[in-house]
């Protein structure tokens, strides 16, 4: 795990290998989950020395941790690379992160000496080495290996020839879930990087749920069978000698048995000293009754298709491709419509047409014979498609699915402007209208359509330019199927504040809604959730504790609700007229994620010679000889005793002093080593059954400096 990362392992027993009969029932169901995220591969980070020559150093190994508690993964990759390039290299170190994951620590190891970045108050430099604007293997990097959301870090330290580095990242992500169903994936496809074998290729996940896990599949490499119990699952894969050939993919399914609202707590012991909200933290997941036969709320539907020149060849593939998708899976009883853009608007029919066999083939003809041209109205586009929501119902679900790849250049082409238009639109509707918009390729402007979708309780997604068809169908399966609109939640008492995602989404059949907040007195709270259906309120109620105990297993809340916070204030902060306000609300996401230790979009990692990450006191490895190192710690992981062998290179006597810390910087115990003089010593460490399973810091503490080392603790 990343220096700097407090993220504990979630339980790590591994129970005795049992057969379970419910894998061979869902066969079906994990083949098709493959062939789904198939659609996207990525890479192993890549240690970039020239983007546009396609120069990388060689990776020789790569080892992969993964700890997911309740759907939270954090995921620990460590990556080797050799020098075998002439001369020492500097080089940029790119990882594709997905879509949602934060990154919470990164440090690297050259020459015998760790290394660790701080987070810092600056967005990323994307900049590459080597050029990467002007097309051949930069575009092919960043197309086809770092994604729509790649972390960049530069690495100062040049690598001298025929030497290794070694990079470790962690990140935090909440899993995609549906219809009861987990998918985790770590993007381990390295071929068009390299075709060269590497040493190892290791992957260990640990996993422990609230709710009962009815199934594992390690679905990528389908020949390893995964242990299983009722809320947990492990698995652990090494691949010797071989390319990077595939990704990770793993899917678990959870017990339907357990729906309804899933809360879990954490109560620090001591304050963060980031904010005045108190030492609570609670998440909370809410989904509805899965059941085939349940009432669906009917959908007004509106998809817009940019099909400006820039659109053209495979970016207009892919859209005909998805819209095409949208329309053979609309439900009986939706009305729909399909508006199309450049410079002029068109639309398949004058208002929404039912669902029928014969409006669904004319709708897929209108969408085949669509091609790019001409320039980007997207003010005339809304012009077209919102007035013709004024006749619907207060009983259906009203929504528009909008995509582009550029900004506006015909109509109304001021982003400020377009907003406006597009609320004076909307005003004389009757009913809600969600947009959710999707930008694709770098060209997009992404505070417009943030601002878009945050303004009508919907989501903005920005994609490769091949990603379009899945997500767009991805997307579509989401929200196919609403069950629960214009949603809300309170607390009896009000104990529970600060809770985000704001506004809360609509819920759909087959998926979650994640809140999380802030409390700061313990207690028992009814938890009450309402929102419509049909027109007609709804209102549930759940029972909810809020925990006075600090646990290990939960330290991953913190983190976890400074991201959902950081979100919101970013979509704030797009959406900011006032460039004072848009500078307060940069200031506040930046200590976010200085003070908790989360990447956001407006800050990044550097290499500093001191300080901290994130909230965790961390040691100083910058370079120097040091007079005090811990060699090994082992076993690694250790479950009774762990032995740490020191080398002391000064004369120091007397004793010298071992801490062993949490992840969030607690100690949690102390002992003293007799030492005589430079030399290498060895210390016991009696692990206490009442600590529990997670990572710690051991910490060598002399009068002369002092060195720091994690353990995994099962």
């Amino acid at each position: 795990m990343a220096e700097g990362a407090d993220f504990p392992l979630l339980s790590c027993r591994r129970p005795s290998l049992t057969f379970n009969p419910i894998l061979t029932m869902k066969k079906n169901l994990f083949h098709a989950l493959f062939l789904f995220l198939s659609f996207t591969a990525a890479a192993n980070g890549v240690a970039i020395v020239d983007a546009e020559q396609g120069i990388y150093l060689q990776l020789l190994s790569s080892s992969v941790q993964v700890q997911v508690q309740n759907q939270v993964a954090i995921t620990t990759t460590t990556q080797v690379f050799r020098n075998g390039l002439f001369g020492a290299q500097s080089f940029k170190y790119g990882f594709p992160m997905p879509s949602g994951g934060s990154a919470v620590g990164l440090r690297w190891q050259v020459g015998g000496i760790w290394h660790v970045a701080d987070f810092n108050a600056e967005a990323q430099d994307t900049t590459l080495p080597g050029g990467g604007g002007g097309g051949g293997s930069a575009n092919a990097l960043l197309s086809q290996y770092l994604g729509a959301f790649p972390l960049y870090f530069q690495i100062e330290n040049a690598v001298p020839q025929d030497s290794l580095i070694t990079i470790e990242l962690s990140y935090v992500e909440l899993l995609p879930y549906k219809n009861g169903t987990v998918t985790y994936r770590y993007p381990g496809k390295y071929l068009s990087i390299q075709n060269d074998n590497l040493v190892q290729q290791h992957f260990d996940l640990i996993l422990s749920s609230g709710r009962k896990i009815e199934d594992v599949a390690f679905i990528s490499h389908p020949t390893v069978v995964p242990t299983i119990s009722d809320y947990e699952a492990s698995m652990v894969h090494d691949i010797w000698e071989q390319p990077a050939s595939a990704d990770f993919q793993v899917a678990y399914v959870l017990s339907a048995d357990d729906l309804g609202l899933f809360n879990f707590s954490i109560f620090l012991s001591d304050t963060l000293d980031c904010d005045d909200y108190g030492n609570g933290f609670c998440a909370f997941v809410v989904e509805p009754n899965p059941n085939p036969n349940g009432d669906i709320i009917p959908k007004v539907f509106t998809l817009i298709i940019d099909r400006s020149g820039s659109m053209s060849g495979e970016k207009m593939a892919q859209a005909r491709e998805g819209a095409a998708y949208i329309v053979n899976n609309l439900n009986t009883g939706d009305l729909f419509n399909v508006v199309d853009f450049d410079d002029q608007i068109t639309s398949f029919k004058p208002d929404h047409v039912p669902y029928t066999p014969a409006n669904r083939n004319a709708a897929l003809n209108f969408i085949a014979a669509l091609t790019a041209d001409g320039s980007t109205n997207i003010s005339g586009a809304f012009s077209t498609a919102v007035p013709q929501f004024a006749n619907d119902n207060g009983n259906t679900y009203n929504i528009i699915i909008f995509f582009t790849d550029g900004v506006p250049t015909a109509g109304i082409t001021d982003p400020a402007a377009i907003l406006s238009h597009i609320n004076n639109l909307i005003a004389p509707l009757e009913n809600d209208l969600s947009i959710f918009t999707f930008g694709v390729g770098a060209d997009v402007n992404k505070p417009l359509l943030t601002q878009i979708a945050n303004q009508y309780n919907g989501i903005a997604q920005f994609l490769d330019n091949n990603e379009l068809a899945s997500s767009i169908s991805e997307f579509y399966q989401t929200v196919r199927n609403p069950v629960l609109l214009n949603t809300s939640m309170s607390f009896d008492p009000n104990l529970v504040y600060e809770t985000y995602p704001l506004p809360l989404p609509n819920l759909y059949k087959g998926s979650q809604m994640l809140v999380v907040g802030r409390y700061n007195t313990p207690g028992l709270v009814n938890a009450t959730f309402n929102g419509t259906a049909f027109g007609a309120p709804v209102t549930y109620n759940y029972p909810m504790v809020l925990t006075d105990k600090d646990s290990v297993l939960m330290r991953f809340l913190p983190k976890i609700w400074a991201k959902q916070k950081a979100e919101y204030l970013l979509q704030q902060y797009y959406a900011a007229t006032d460039p004072a306000l848009a500078e307060a609300l940069k200031a506040q996401i930046q200590h976010l994620s200085i003070c908790y230790g989360v990447l956001t979009s407006l800050t990044s990692f550097i290499d500093n010679s001191g300080g901290t990450i994130g909230i965790l006191e961390t040691p100083s490895h910058r370079g120097v000889t040091k007079a005090v190192q811990i060699l090994s710690v082992s076993p690694n992981p250790a479950t009774t005793n762990a032995q740490i062998q020191i080398e002391l290179r000064d004369d120091i006597f007397g004793e010298i002093l071992i801490e062993v810390c949490d992840l969030l910087g607690r100690k949690v115990a102390s002992f003293p080593l007799a030492v005589n003089g430079a030399g290498i010593y060895t210390a016991s460490w009696d692990i206490a059954s009442n600590l529990g399973s997670g990572a710690f810091w051991i910490k060598v503490l002399s009068e002369n400096g002092s060195d720091a080392s994690l353990i995994w603790v099962r």
